[in-house]
């Protein structure tokens, strides 16, 4: 009952902290409409962003465990705060016209609410004794028992004389050492593989819905009104971005292979590499459609923020930077929008600057120690 309170506890603070951070960068942009789901998913980016970079700087440095942990509930209470402070009256605000947004759902927000409540019991139920599940808890475990950063190998406990390019670059397995650390008697394994999971399918979901929102916007390109059997403003595009949610939701189910991204969504959920497939790259194909449309709001820095989290997350995050140039890019050369290819470029600095370091340790440019 202890580690099943706790890691509610976990799930809700870092949900919450997802909303605080989201809310605080929503109003450092000004952004008139506010949305609680949307606000948990950019936080959710931000993040892990800012992790990654906090996390190799104290990796390197051959700084401690516990000091990171400490430096990150800095961090966590600092946007905790800005983030009730600059968005309680917005959290307010929607939660008072929950009724009225109920209603431009209708019932298709039944569907969607129903598939994800059985994809988190799924994801938290489900037991996974495969090495990759056992690398991402030891990696954490190991971390937090010796309080240091990627210095032993967590499959054999051995010293680890030199960074490894393709491990030591994501830090996103320690922040489950970090959660542990800062909330005593909740074991590693629940919240990498249950609490984690849950969060990341919930992330997945949102991911998916804003895609479908960038697909089927209320106005067509034109302008024109689109004929909807509501007459409500806004209906149109949150029903079919239900159905849409509910569709990619069966597709997921009835995969039966490993290369479909269902399976890693299901059964491995508390991989970096799952994170990669259903989180950063439904993430980036919002954008990119949203571009297309010309009716993205703040889309370069969204983009970057999603390719910062996907440098945490995995090695994979090549993939997001291909994918958002590969739909980008053509946009840009038939508009003759040249300008937009310096704040491309910058929204790619993240994995730009991941692929760089990995290709020079790779080679034996840069060495990176774990004993002084």
């Amino acid at each position: 009952m202890k580690i099943m309170l706790l890691a509610a506890a976990a799930m809700i603070l870092q949900m919450f902290l997802f909303l605080c951070l989201g809310s605080v960068v929503m109003k450092i942009r000004g952004r008139k409409e506010y949305s609680l789901s949307r606000a948990a998913f950019v936080g959710y980016f931000v993040y892990f962003g800012i992790f990654e970079v906090i996390c190799l700087i104290f990796e390197a440095a051959l700084l401690p465990l516990r000091t990171l942990a400490l430096t990150m509930a800095a961090v966590m209470g600092a946007a905790i705060l800005l983030g009730f402070f600059w968005g309680y009256r917005s959290w307010m605000e929607s939660m008072n016209s929950l009724r009225y947004r109920m209603k431009l759902h209708s019932f298709t927000v039944v569907l969607m609410l129903l598939a994800l409540a059985a994809s988190v019991a799924f994801v938290i139920l489900y037991f996974d004794a495969s090495a990759d599940s056992g690398w991402y808890v030891g990696t954490a475990s190991t971390a937090l028992t010796t309080n240091t950063i990627g210095r032993f190998d967590p499959s054999t406990g051995a010293r680890v004389l030199r960074f490894k390019a393709r491990y030591a670059l994501n830090a996103y397995p320690y922040h489950s050492a970090v959660v542990c650390s800062l909330m005593k008697g909740l074991p590693v394994i629940v919240q990498a593989r249950s609490v984690m999971s849950a969060i990341n399918v919930i992330m997945s979901f949102i991911g998916v819905y804003e895609l479908g929102l960038a697909l089927f916007p209320d106005h067509e390109d034109r302008g024109r009104k689109v004929r909807d059997i509501s007459n409500r403003p806004g209906s149109y595009s949150r029903r079919r971005a239900d159905l849409f949610v509910v569709f990619v939701f069966v597709l997921n189910i009835l995969s039966s292979t490993i290369y479909m991204p269902g399976i890693f969504l299901y059964t491995r959920s508390y991989e970096g590499k799952s994170l990669i497939v259903n989180v950063a790259i439904p993430a980036a194909l919002a954008v990119c459609v949203s571009l297309w449309r010309e009716i993205a709001e703040d889309p370069m820095r969204n983009l970057f923020w999603i390719m910062a989290a996907a440098v945490c997350f995995s090695a994979s995050s090549i993939m997001v930077l291909i994918l958002s140039l590969a739909a980008i890019l053509p946009m840009i050369g038939v508009r003759g929008k040249w300008k937009s290819l310096l704040p491309l470029a910058g929204a790619c600095t993240p994995v730009l600057a991941w692929a760089l370091i990995y290709y020079l340790v790779q080679h034996g440019a840069i060495v990176l120690r774990t004993w002084r």
